[in-house]
């Protein structure tokens, strides 16, 4: 089939698959007032929010609306600045490019040109570790999801003798953010590459043992490549009562839960569960984190909006070592910037909204790790959760320089 064939043919599939985001777009809203804030919260079905972990702000918020939602924000007097003029045009462009790239994918030679489902996922940390079993482990479930499924976890550490400090990476909290787990697994491809070939890597590794999980949320995360589901679906897929499914597992930690910045509404993106650690995904990262801790820092990564953030996101008060992880925030910035000229902003989490019951603040707080971030990965609101595949390996590349900062500073503190 001719090459101009296949696209009509792939388009014409997505028109029917997710005919849901006709007539739809994505607005940068300017909220002024909280009056105006609640109001748009009180929306039925909720808003949703891509920007902010889907928080909804008095400042600026990329909401998802339909035309008599646009008119209702007009109708407030909320300023906006179109962003996605046609939502379903866009994911049927981001779906071409998807297809195109997994025709043109060779995981043997690079992993990172196409985005990979989580069975492939799995069976490239199994073989990457078969590769280089004598720094590398597998660990094929360190607990099960809702539906069933491994959350798998990868432990790296070099051949060097003595006590050895320990730092922990994770990314797929939420399922719609593809690029998230992608990230993390260029991050630890980097790592195996440069053990024995590039000192700072060498070094680090005879010093650390480094952990990482991948994909939190197996369940979501595989939801959003079937054909027939959501592609822009956040939680994980515990079926609640009334009929609503999933539960936001970064609302779901057992700090400060049930607070501001999350929902006790079960069809909400940001339902909080029915208790903290009321998911299995959740309460089984958590129980790795202390059984193998303590660990010296923590990145959690998600995607979008191109930020670096650390506790707290439940208060305005700043944890003691606020100056010595702004210090290290900061530099993650300086390091990713220096790579393509892509800015990120560091700052505290609550500067940009509250939340509560999230991963980084129980990692600080009761998961005894001192430097505990979350960073929220490329891009600032074109692409949205749709960032295209030929952008996984440069959005990788910044972050490795700022992940080999980020792990050298926290171990040196």
């Amino acid at each position: 089939m001719k090459a101009a064939s296949l696209l009509i043919v792939l388009v014409g599939l997505l028109a029917v698959v997710h005919a849901d985001y006709e007539g739809e777009k994505v607005v940068r809203a300017t909220i002024k007032t909280k009056e105006q804030r609640d109001a748009i919260a009180a929306w039925s079905p909720e808003a949703d929010v891509w920007s902010f972990d889907s928080t909804l702000v008095v400042g600026e918020n990329d909401i998802r609306v339909t035309g008599p939602q646009l008119l209702q924000l007009q109708a407030l007097g909320v300023d906006y600045e179109m962003l996605i003029p046609d939502l379903q045009v866009h994911m049927e462009q981001a779906y071409v490019r998807h297809v195109e790239s997994r025709k043109a994918d060779n995981p043997a030679v690079d992993f990172f040109t196409a985005y990979h489902t989580y069975d492939e996922i799995t069976a490239w940390l199994k073989n990457l570790t078969a590769t280089y079993s004598t720094i590398a482990t597998f660990t094929p479930s360190i607990a099960t999801s809702i539906q069933g499924r491994d959350i798998p976890a990868l432990v790296i550490t070099g051949t060097g003798t003595g006590q050895k400090k320990k730092l922990f990476f994770s990314g797929g909290q939420h399922a719609r953010e593809w690029v998230a787990p992608a990230t993390v697994l260029y991050i630890i491809e980097q790592v195996l590459l440069g053990y024995g070939k590039n000192t700072d890597v060498t070094n680090l590794l005879n010093s650390a043992i480094i952990h990482f999980i991948p994909l939190i949320n197996p369940d979501g995360y595989y939801y959003t490549w079937q054909s027939n589901a959501n592609r822009l679906w956040r939680k994980n897929r515990r079926q609640n009562s009334g009929g609503t499914y999933g539960v936001d597992l970064n609302r779901n930690w057992d700090d400060h839960w049930g607070g501001e910045g999350s929902s006790g509404t079960p069809s909400s993106d940001t339902y909080r569960g029915t208790a903290p650690f009321s998911e299995p995904e959740s309460k089984g990262v958590s129980a790795y984190i202390l059984a193998n801790g303590p660990f010296a820092g923590a990145i959690d990564y998600h995607s979008y909006s191109q930020l670096i953030l650390r506790p707290y996101g439940w208060t305005n008060t700043p944890p003691p070592n606020e100056a010595a992880a702004k210090v290290i925030g900061d530099t993650v910035r300086a390091r990713i910037l220096a790579v393509n000229n892509v800015r990120y902003t560091s700052e505290p989490s609550w500067t940009l909204y509250y939340a509560s019951g999230v991963s980084d603040d129980w990692a600080y707080s009761k998961g005894g790790v001192p430097f505990s971030f979350t960073i929220e990965l490329r891009d600032t609101g074109t692409y949205g959760f749709q960032l295209p595949p030929a952008q996984i390996k440069p959005t990788g590349a910044e972050n490795w320089a700022g992940w080999l900062y980020f792990a050298q500073a926290v171990l040196a503190n």
